[in-house]
């Protein structure tokens, strides 16, 4: 479960581990995977400690999921002097468990409790320290739970340090929005959080279930806590209950229980008294999976509508076409030909659409299937006017700006083979598409008969070089040049923004 919650400095962990045992290298190992679940059941800053001759060192630095973090900063790789805090040095050098509750420490500024365990190696000596630091609103709140929980949460945290669990590293994290129950090793619930007693309110569950043992509630508790004993190891399961969709975790706690009372020992009787109990740890996702499902459906109907307006552009395409080879004077050919190629430019990204799942696309290969269509439909077999991509790097866009893009694509080619060769049977147009970091660059050149020499895309505009003008200045927020090449041709360069804000993203 290591994440962006947590944070382990490498030098100081493996300068430390360099002196240790093979075992005692295992035993860390194992404190380690444990410190993220650590840090959420707690709701506090968990960390690893290294013991030095003069200071001892932040090796890890696990965050909750639960709460914000007391720190502004990550803390792995700070190290300490005993005069900075000399009972946690003392506490880290004797092997003794120690709590201090300080008004304020200088890496914060409110009421913290930090407390330390011991790690011991092979020979008993102290290897490395635990150590907890949680704010006063969850000191506060710890002090009213049940006192069997908080002891629960105490052994919990022995066991940490004693390496004993196994498979904490599989289970999600324990968020603000799950709940936690601990149960004893009588198979009772002896302690339910708000959160938890709700989920099970909405399954139904309107008693209190404290004391209740788990053959009593039939939501699958007793099946999981009997893995994870058997097991011993922590185990998550996602299950359908009642209509409710819940994640849980369970941690199995080993060890004589300290909860129980007089009564509740006689009834132990002849059981094996190593089951300390167990946390639970459950969260109600019914909503959320609800939510993916309806966007699942969602996403389909958006790709059905894509595939099926890809599919009408391309029967305007076909009717054009039919048009095109009825009619009579070569401007009306022309005419019905640029209009066709405008809507082949178009039916391309409805068809990435139609296959694609997110809200982004790739301008190259756009750009890669209107080349061949173009090359197609607008240079006739008796012209040898080749059209090639010759560098195009990855583009990654918003599909709305893709659309805009390889519109504006679309009318320079148009323009290109259209006024760059004229009369001109043979030729070339080369396309340069680079990812410039925080802005696109798509280069056009071909080796026709260049600009004219008194050319100006504002007093020379057509219905081509309006589009692209409106495009590029509105929707794309970018700029276009026009210049004729010293060796001949002429050259369009297009560069805009990667953030424009032309238009919103589907």
């Amino acid at each position: 479960m290591e994440s962006q919650y947590f944070d382990l400095d490498e030098a100081i962990w493996k300068r430390s581990l360099d002196a240790l045992t093979e075992g005692e290298r295992e035993l860390l190992a194992r404190v380690r995977k444990a410190l993220p679940i650590a840090a959420d059941v707690s709701r506090s800053d968990i960390f690893l400690f290294f013991p030095g001759d003069e200071q001892f060192c932040v090796a890890i630095h696990a965050r909750s999921h639960a709460m914000a973090t007391l720190y502004d900063t990550p803390q792995a790789g700070r190290c300490l002097t005993r005069e900075e805090r000399p009972w946690m040095w003392q506490a880290v050098t004797k092997g003794v468990y120690d709590s201090h509750v300080l008004k304020e420490i200088p890496d914060v500024r409110t009421e913290v409790q930090q407390q330390m365990w011991p790690v011991l190696g092979e020979s008993g000596q102290v290897i490395a320290a635990v150590g907890a630091c949680t704010n006063a609103v969850e000191i506060t709140r710890h002090k009213r739970r049940a006192r069997s929980f908080q002891r629960a949460l105490a052994h919990f945290f022995w066991m940490l340090v004693r390496g004993d669990f196994r498979g904490c590293e599989t289970l999600p994290p324990f968020t603000d929005r799950s709940g936690i129950i601990f149960i004893d090793g009588l198979w009772r619930y002896r302690y339910l959080s708000g959160i938890a007693a709700n989920v099970y309110r909405r399954m139904g569950y309107l008693d209190d279930l404290r004391l209740r043992t788990l053959d009593e509630v039939a939501a699958g508790d007793h099946d999981l806590v009997r893995r994870a004993w058997e097991e011993n190891r922590c185990i998550f399961s996602e299950d359908i209950i009642r209509d409710r969709v819940l994640q849980r975790s369970v941690i199995p706690l080993f060890g004589q229980p300290d909860h129980l009372s007089f009564w509740e020992n006689l009834r132990w009787g002849g059981k094996s008294r190593d089951r300390y109990g167990a946390l639970l740890l459950v969260n109600d996702i019914t909503e959320e999976r609800e939510m993916d499902q309806e966007l699942k459906v969602k996403s389909a109907m958006i790709k059905e509508v894509h595939h099926r307006l890809k599919n009408n552009l391309q029967l305007l395409i076909s009717v054009m076409r039919m048009q095109i080879r009825r009619a009579q004077s070569q401007e009306a050919r022309q005419l019905l030909q640029e209009a066709s190629n405008r809507l082949l430019s178009m039916s391309v990204i409805h068809e990435a659409l139609s296959y694609g799942e997110g809200e982004t696309l790739n301008l190259k290969d756009v750009i890669m299937q209107i080349v061949p269509q173009t090359q197609a439909s607008m240079v006739g077999p008796h012209r040898h006017i080749r059209i090639r991509v010759a560098e195009a790097d990855d583009v990654i866009l918003p599909t709305n700006k893709v659309t805009t893009c390889s519109l504006v694509f679309n009318e320079l080619l148009l323009n290109a083979v259209k006024h760059g060769f004229r009369e001109q049977q043979a030729g070339e147009i080369r396309i340069y598409l680079h990812d410039k970091g925080d802005h696109v660059e798509l280069i056009m050149e071909d080796t026709g008969q260049g600009l004219p020499a008194d050319f100006s895309p504002e007093e020379n505009a057509s219905i081509g070089l309006d589009i692209i003008r409106t495009l590029v200045q509105d929707d794309l927020k970018g700029t276009i040049t026009f210049t004729t090449r010293s060796e001949g041709g002429a050259r369009a360069r297009l560069i805009f923004p990667k953030d424009a804000l032309g238009g919103k993203e589907q």
